[in-house]
């Protein structure tokens, strides 16, 4: 028996640290409960986790408090393995990305060994869908760093790593095949694009890389043959389509397509019949079909649809149903049903966080 605590006892640990938890009331009826997931919130401002309950029916969250990031300060976007095992961070003011395990009957945190260093002002990462690689890209530094994931969550840096990209990379996306990397160039305005080596993660430029987009290009969502980039600076979206072979990037026929304003974040449904944009500065999202042939977008009836205060983070859940935007002046969370019909979003929830959330993880 005392072996047994001893093994439980860091877990137990960070189930209570979590911050108004309530009561084993609560946990028990997670473990038991086989309708729900769970959600993570980087709060950049109060160095902590959230973590939500959500509700697969419905899509609301369940607050189930927030766990403290130790070691990792200023923790700013948040993803996870493909396998659900394991959440990672990105933490701006340590300049170091943090990996922890999450317990499934609870969603609760156990960091895994220490934060590992980064490049300066590390931001929105991409986790190889194999999960095998991870690549943080350093809007401080011009590089993006890379790292091989272990069977316990680990992070080591590979051979090569960092590699050079364009100016201020905030975004990194990584194509369903494994085989390419897309970096935004905030402030060179555009998209590097990678060759994945799929032995060591090594990253080689393309042919043509980088792709010019529009002024601002500050984050980038591949959907299907397709690929959209938020323009901060243009207030649009540009899109592209991409070679499944090269990985170029070609942009379509009447790209960019206004957003609202301020534009950093985007998400598309898993039918690729929608994307949905993040507008900071005018506190919504826009709303676009998708034309399946040549991928270009058309504003929803009703778009943009009002969110919370400088929306910076938005999640779509992976049947398709739900959007979630993490608001960060507002200190919220926006949970908006999605018409599977027409792609229209209805405002069903807002549930507070600690302080300046930025980013949003889903357990699907």
């Amino acid at each position: 028996m005392k072996s047994l605590l001893s093994l439980l006892l860091p877990f137990l640990l960070i189930i209570a640290g979590l911050t108004g938890c309530g009561s084993s009331v609560r946990v028990s009826g997670i473990i038991n409960g086989g309708n729900g997931s769970f959600v993570f919130v980087a709060n950049n401002n109060t160095n902590s986790i959230s973590i939500f309950q959500q509700d697969k029916a419905n899509g609301q969250l369940a607050n189930m408090g927030s766990a403290a990031t130790g070691a990792c300060t200023g923790p700013r976007y948040v993803d996870m393995h493909p396998t659900s095992n394991f959440l990672f961070v990105t933490c701006q003011s340590s300049n170091t990305v943090a990996a922890f395990a999450v317990m499934p009957n609870s969603g609760a945190l156990m960091a895994v060994g220490q934060p590992v260093a980064s490049g300066v002002n590390p931001n929105n990462f991409a986790v190889d869908p194999k999960g095998r690689f991870l690549y943080v890209p350093n809007t401080g530094s011009n590089t993006v760093s890379a790292y091989s994931i272990g069977s316990d969550g680990s992070l080591s840096e590979i051979a090569g790593s960092p590699f050079a990209t364009g100016l201020i990379p905030y975004t990194a996306k990584e194509s369903d095949s494994g085989m390419f990397l897309y970096v935004t160039n905030r402030d060179s305005n555009n998209v590097s694009v990678y060759r994945i080596d799929q032995s060591t993660g090594g990253l080689t430029q393309i042919p043509g890389s980088p792709f010019a987009a529009d002024r601002g290009a500050r984050a980038i969502e591949l959907s299907g043959k397709f690929a959209f980039v938020a323009n901060r600076f243009a207030n649009d979206v540009s899109a592209f389509t991409v070679d499944s072979s090269t990985g170029a990037l070609t942009e379509i026929a009447g790209s960019p397509f206004p957003s609202g304003t301020d534009p950093r974040s985007l998400a598309a449904d898993s039918s690729g019949r929608f994307l949905y944009v993040a507008n900071v500065a005018s506190n919504d999202v826009s709303a676009f079909s998708v034309d399946q042939t040549t991928g270009s977008l058309k504003a929803m009836s009703g778009s943009p649809f009002p969110v919370g205060q400088a929306p910076l983070g938005i999640e779509i859940d992976s049947q398709g149903d739900f959007v979630y935007v993490a608001n960060g002046s507002s200190d919220n969370v926006s949970v908006l049903a999605i018409d599977k019909t027409t792609g229209k979003l209805q405002l069903l929830q807002t549930t507070g966080t600690p302080g300046s959330p930025v980013s949003i993880a889903l357990m699907d």
